[in-house]
């Protein structure tokens, strides 16, 4: 049904809320709706974990009380004074249980809210209860109400309501049977039920409402409603965040790292990209690595734990960022006191503008791989005597190219120090030999794919479970059965009950419209390539969906290698990635020839 609420700021009469309080509510908006009290409360209680989706102002909700757990665990264990203050207020910033007559008191969370930007906005807490009438077989009306912890209006922040409270109001009625026919009441001509959305009014405050009162509950009764007709029909969330690191610790650090590195990053930004999103995406990518790193590593050289128990962690390695882009990480990282660097293809001018801590740490390099110089005899640089290889002839037209740079130009075979944690943030052409490296060094690693290049570092569509290991022109040899001549993909239908139905091969434009839509993205298929390397050569791949202001935010986490690639010695690594790389069809020459063009043209920036 469209959405079409009625304003009844009008109308006293319908349904008073305010007659079951006290006298200062008022309905302000209405709307039928398909979905029953079961599914109004599971939204709801989204809605309160999440008060981000109705207000991008805020980050989170950090849920301090829930009474529906255990006295010895309703209380979020916590020692701050903040959650004490804001605990020893829920009395005061309720309804009494039987505050509703007719209804009882269901569930009673109190949350605080946290906003994106705490200079400009402050955390308050919220007292949420959920109200329901006695079981009725013909009708059942659900309240919940929201009452912020503050004393006048203008303690409230610009994210929540100026109003003493605010309630939904659910109410469902089942049809009544007459005859072989089932009709509801005049009330509902088109629905089983109506949604609605109240404010308890500050007392300065009258009717007709503010333009952005009414907005805002129209705003509220609009998601609500959204939520509830799409968990009617089915809809499941397809992408989960903090499965590694739970979203406060991740949202407090990245909250630290913006008061301390944004502006000074922003303000002397020299790319002509934009620097908003450059910058805010590295923060985050930074207190993601930092959480990680504070689980796997001890702090510092402290070898113990406050608690006085003897730290078994490992030191800080040291990290290295391969294909660095604009450096804007290995700043962030460097000036938090984790030692490490990176290195890019190409020399970036946002290099200049950061601090000279940080420019020692970056390097203009080319990368090429010691499996491809192993396969590729030719492009080994030549010992004295020998005629000049390929390698060698690439690197003299980059000095000549970057002479008046004033840099050295520089080659690395991508093995690095033991356990150096690897960072490969949209590196394009290193993303997939990320895990190969890492192997290489005992090393782990954090990647976050973008375009799709094979090993050649080539552009190509991966092959992956998601496309039945269909793949293009450049996909290895293996997949050679399933590519077409055509430049589009070449799609497999892996599903034998339709094979009567569909060619088994052919270009994804020859697909009925109904199949094509089910084909995944590219994306999709590169990360699930990549990660099949990277579980190829032992690892255990953890994936978090980062929050990123860009459509590229997955990321494969490689921490844990199998015991049986631990054991293996350097010369059975370098063997075993050989042998992967062959398998998977890499030119060496394609690479090299590769790294000169993003030494000799400008090339894309991520």
């Amino acid at each position: 049904m469209p959405f079409e609420p009625e304003d009844v700021t009008s109308q006293a009469t319908w349904w008073p809320l305010k007659d079951l309080i006290d006298g200062r509510w008022l309905a302000v908006v209405k709307h039928t709706c398909s979905f029953p009290p079961n599914v109004f409360v599971e939204v709801i209680l989204n809605l309160i974990q999440n008060p981000n989706i109705n207000s991008s102002l805020l980050f989170r909700a950090d849920l301090l009380y829930d009474s529906l757990k255990s006295p010895e665990s309703g209380y979020r264990a916590t020692t701050k004074a903040a959650d004490e203050q804001d605990l020893s207020q829920l009395s005061t910033h309720s309804v009494p249980q039987d505050g509703l007559p007719g209804f009882s008191l269901k569930r009673t969370i109190v949350r605080r809210m946290v906003p994106r930007n705490p200079q400009l906005d402050k955390p308050i807490a919220q007292t949420c209860q959920i109200f329901q009438t006695e079981h009725n077989a013909n009708e059942q009306t659900t309240v919940v109400i929201y009452i912020p912890h503050v004393a006048s209006s203008s303690e409230i922040p610009w994210y929540h309501p100026n109003v003493q409270a605010l309630a939904y109001l659910h109410t469902w009625r089942t049809p009544v049977s007459q005859g072989n026919a089932s009709v509801l009441p005049d009330l509902f001509p088109s629905a089983n039920g109506t949604v609605s959305v109240h404010y308890r009014l500050f007392t300065d405050v009258s009717v007709p409402l503010s333009d952005r009162l009414l907005r805002t509950a129209h705003h509220l009764l609009s998601t609500l409603h959204k939520h509830g007709q799409g968990t009617l029909n089915g809809y499941t969330k397809r992408v989960h965040h903090d499965q590694i690191i739970s979203q406060q610790r991740v949202q407090d650090t990245y909250t630290r790292l913006k008061a301390a590195h944004a502006k000074r990053l922003c303000d002397h930004w020299a790319e002509q990209t934009d620097s908003s999103k450059h910058v805010f995406e590295d923060l985050s990518i930074a207190s993601f690595l930092i959480e990680i790193w504070q689980d796997m590593y001890k702090p510092g050289a402290s070898k113990q734990a406050s608690n006085g128990i003897l730290d078994s962690r490992p030191a800080f390695p040291g990290f290295v960022d391969i294909g660095c882009g604009n450096g804007v990480l290995v700043d962030i990282l460097v000036r938090e006191g984790y030692r490490g660097w990176g290195f890019d293809a190409r020399n970036r001018k946002s290099w200049d503008i950061l601090e000279p801590s940080t420019q020692r740490q970056l390097e203009q390099m080319i990368l090429v791989p010691q499996p491809l110089l192993d396969m590729n005899p030719d492009l080994r640089l030549e010992s004295k005597g020998e005629s000049p290889k390929m390698l060698s002839k690439i690197l003299f037209r980059a000095r000549a190219f970057s002479k008046a740079q004033g840099r050295e130009v520089k080659w690395h075979n991508g093995i690095f120090p033991e356990k150096t944690f690897i960072i490969s943030n949209h590196a394009d052409e290193l993303t997939p030999w990320t895990p190969l490296l890492a192997f290489l060094s005992s090393s782990p690693f954090l990647m976050i794919p973008c375009c799709s290049h094979n090993l050649s570092g080539l552009r190509f569509r991966a092959p992956s479970k998601f496309n039945s290991y269909s793949a293009d022109k450049l996909a290895p040899p293996y997949f050679a059965s399933n590519v077409t001549k055509s430049k589009s993909v070449a799609i497999t239908v892996a599903s034998s009950d339709q094979d009567d139905e569909q060619p088994r091969s052919g270009s994804l434009k020859d697909l009925p419209q109904a199949n094509r839509s089910k084909q995944p993205s590219a994306y999709a298929a590169l990360c699930d390539w990549v990660s099949t390397l990277a579980v190829t050569t032992g690892y255990e791949i953890e994936k978090e969906m980062l929050r990123l202001p860009s459509t590229r935010n997955t990321s494969l986490l490689g921490r844990n290698l199998s015991a049986v690639a631990q054991a293996m010695d350097p010369a059975a690594r370098l063997e075993h990635v050989r042998r992967i790389v062959e398998n998977e069809g890499a030119d060496g020459e394609a690479w090299v020839e590769r790294a000169r063009r993003s030494w000799l043209d400008k090339g894309e920036e991520h």
